[in-house]
């Protein structure tokens, strides 16, 4: 199955740039650089109606704690195109798989009361004539220092994996954004991946952005992710079971109590979050039940590895039947307008995640309308978002979610053009939880087609 994207190569040329966040005068039209760009990583469009793409993307480190995001915004559409992401909203996310956390732009301070905005180099103020490019820069809080890459979304086109440059690098180039000041504002959140099995929900949150090192007190983050893992529970009764997990470094009987302690911190949130009657059970499993190797094949250490064992897994059983284990509702109204879909890639993540991509495709010459929208109904998908079916409907992985102040919920395609033009196609993705290693095949669910579409697994690159 082929990749999200494809590394592109040919001649370096200079883009536009314009200066702090917001700057680029509205319908000027930004006259950067022509098509040909220097190699690198390239993201494809999300619709083939709409040919913009994120040329030559690097991520590389501002200082010691920041991570800077830099691409050519192309437009190889036949009218000027805004630079694509919003001061407020920005649109731009990072995820560290292995982590399980998600990144948004860092925002620049602004009066009491008022909107922050991020700090961005180029925004949807910022128009880029056909046929150009212009530079978008934007600043992140810095990931762990043992993060080599990071998933990138950028609205309008499909994700990649992106490796993190160190500081100093020559791919960055200067932007007066780079030195400019940000807010505390909360925009690093655990992702929370909600799966059906047998009538469970799952949950597995990472302890790195729920705890400080060697801390079983909550963080504000923390605190987040457990309010969306409720929203996900569909039930008033039933079992809560929280499992505290460590990864190998550390005496067993430091990491047995600490995991012990986590188990019990998660188990109190959730209780004041969740209404009903449900009982709760906290436990602590220590270093005993990794789900990933601590050490590589050479017996050195594998830092990802021991950051997926750090976790606390959340079930919840409600012990009903129906609906836990009632097939998914997906809805038909894009089957029905003539809109047809198939899988071009399901592939494993490391981390313990599945990316999967559905290609839309509309064969006839009249537009038809996309109300994409995602939801937080349980055992229902809306127009567009996805789901990962195991060997049943009744087993199920939905879309991953990261939650903060600002714009973000499910980790799917940002934004979809609607409606979609006649012989046009839109790819919807969507990040999962991996299923077991030894399934090698799913079915994918969309919403607004009736039946799941096959997709056989690929292993990470």
């Amino acid at each position: 199955m082929p990749p999200l994207s494809a590394p592109s190569s040919g001649p370096t040329g200079p883009t536009g740039a314009p200066g702090a966040a917001g700057a680029g005068a509205a319908g000027g039209g930004l006259a950067g650089a022509g098509p040909d760009q220097g190699p690198g990583i390239v993201a494809q469009p999300v619709s083939s109606a709409v040919p913009v793409q994120a040329r030559d993307i690097r991520l590389v480190r501002n200082g010691a704690n920041e991570l800077a995001l830099q691409y050519e915004f192309y437009n190889g559409t036949t009218e000027q195109q805004q630079a694509g992401l919003s001061p407020v909203t920005a649109m731009v996310l990072l995820v560290d798989p292995p982590r399980g956390t998600g990144y948004g732009a860092l925002a620049i301070p602004d009066a009491p009361g008022q909107v922050a905005y991020h700090r961005l180099s180029a925004t949807i103020a910022d128009w880029v004539d056909p046929g150009r490019s212009v530079t978008v820069t934007a600043v992140f809080a810095a990931p762990p220092a043992e993060a080599t890459s990071m998933l990138v979304a950028i609205d309008g086109v499909l994700p990649v994996q992106v490796p993190i440059q160190p500081a100093g690098s020559p791919a960055l180039r200067p932007d007066p954004v780079l030195q400019a000041t940000s807010t505390d504002q909360r925009t690093v959140g655990p992702l929370v991946c909600g799966s059906v099995h047998g009538g469970q929900t799952q949950f597995r949150l990472p302890s790195d952005v729920l705890f400080a090192f060697g801390s079983a007190a909550l963080s504000a983050a923390a605190q987040a992710a457990i309010a969306t893992l409720a929203k996900q529970v569909d039930g008033k009764s039933g079992a809560v079971t929280v499992q505290g997990n460590t990864d190998s470094v550390g005496a067993d009987g430091y990491n047995q109590t600490l995991s012990e302690q986590r188990a019990a911190a998660v188990a109190d949130a959730v209780k004041q979050r969740l209404t009903g009657g449900f009982s709760y059970t906290a436990v602590g499993f220590g270093k005993t039940r990794p789900v990933a190797p601590n050490t590589k094949p050479d017996g050195s250490d594998d830092p990802d590895g021991r950051a997926r064992n750090r976790r606390v897994d959340v079930l919840v059983d409600t012990g009903a039947a129906t609906p836990a284990t009632a097939p998914l509702a997906a809805g038909s109204d894009l089957a029905n307008a003539g809109l047809r879909a198939e899988v071009t890639s399901a592939q494993r993540v490391n981390g313990g995640y599945l990316l999967s991509a559905v290609r839309v495709t509309n064969p006839g010459t009249a537009p038809v309308p996309f109300l994409y929208a995602n939801t937080e109904v349980p055992d229902t998908i809306t127009t567009g978002e996805l789901a990962v079916l195991e060997g049943s409907e009744v087993n199920r992985d939905a879309l991953c979610t990261v939650d903060w102040t600002s714009y973000f919920g499910y980790i799917g395609d940002l934004s979809v053009p609607t409606p979609i033009p006649g012989g046009a196609t839109v790819t919807l993705w969507g990040l999962t939880a991996a299923p077991a290693p030894a399934v090698t095949s799913v079915g994918v669910q969309v919403g607004g087609f009736p039946q799941p579409l096959p997709a056989r697994i690929a292993e990470p690159h």
